[in-house]
């Protein structure tokens, strides 16, 4: 029998399952994979990030990007965004979407039920509406000619990516700073820090409006994601909840790992 969870609740359900997908969306950024994808582009760290994340915006200004990315400094995007465009972006884009599948391939192809949880992952990625999401609409445009679990963690990157626009406006529209946003998270300052940021100190007249109203942008983002979940019926929700879990457990037997620095920054990417 499958276990229900908050799958009649739109807004609970959306909290209940951000976790998994941002674990299993996030943990390829800082991978093995991930590293061996700047070696073959001849480029390291956030150059790869930027170029391997967002290329699929094509050849933008770096102003495009920081729009886009809005949890980074502009110059920190700017430097790693020029950086990383020496090399070619659809080739950038193309080695870092691999470096994402085979991420897949080596942490969930022992997962049971990949093939179910990908087609109702696929399900979601191909039926919300792109708007307010351009890093979404690009991934989702990407190719799919892979096996399951390769595909899942595609999907999962993707959804990802949905997540990260939403609560970047979500945030916006609390009256947050991405900044305060970042340093307000569990990561902190330190997480303020991996990002960019000079800055990690929250002005003493705003702490309590910024804990509020961070909270808040946690409950707007799941309010702005509750369309995406309803494509699915209440008994393939109640699913995908309970097979996200098991794959976490999977890809990630030490729980502590699927915790990435994105993840501690309120799921900003």
């Amino acid at each position: 029998m499958t276990e229900m969870f908050a799958a009649d609740d739109d807004v609970a359900y959306a909290a209940r399952v951000r976790g998994g997908v941002g674990s299993l969306g996030g943990a390829f950024f800082l991978s093995e994979q991930a590293k061996q994808a700047g070696k073959d582009l001849g480029l390291r760290g956030w150059p790869t990030y930027f170029v391997g994340r967002c290329g699929v915006l094509g050849p933008v200004d770096a102003d495009v990007v920081t729009a886009v990315c809005g949890f980074f400094p502009a110059s920190f995007v700017e430097k790693a965004w020029n950086q990383g465009r020496e090399v070619d972006l659809t080739l950038a884009v193309e080695v870092y979407l691999q470096a994402c599948q085979q991420w897949g391939r080596q942490h969930l192809a022992e997962f049971s039920d990949v093939e179910r949880l990908a087609e109702l992952a696929g399900y979601v990625v191909d039926r919300t509406p792109s708007i307010g999401a351009p890093i979404f609409a690009g991934w989702r445009s990407l190719p799919r000619n892979v096996d399951a679990p390769e595909l899942l963690a595609q999907h999962m990157t993707t959804l990802r990516e949905l997540r990260g626009a939403m609560h970047l406006a979500a945030v916006i529209a609390s009256g947050l700073t991405p900044r305060e946003a970042i340093v307000a998270g569990p990561g902190g300052s330190a997480n303020a820090s991996f990002f960019g940021w000079s800055d990690v100190d929250i002005d003493e007249d705003r702490y309590d409006f910024v804990q509020t109203a961070r909270a808040e942008a946690e409950r707007k983002t799941d309010r702005m994601l509750t369309t995406s979940w309803l494509t699915l019926d209440l008994a393939d929700r109640a699913e995908f909840a309970t097979l996200l879990d098991r794959a976490v457990s999977v890809a990630f037997p030490d729980r502590s790992a699927a915790t990435e620095p994105g993840a501690r920054a309120s799921d900003p990417r």
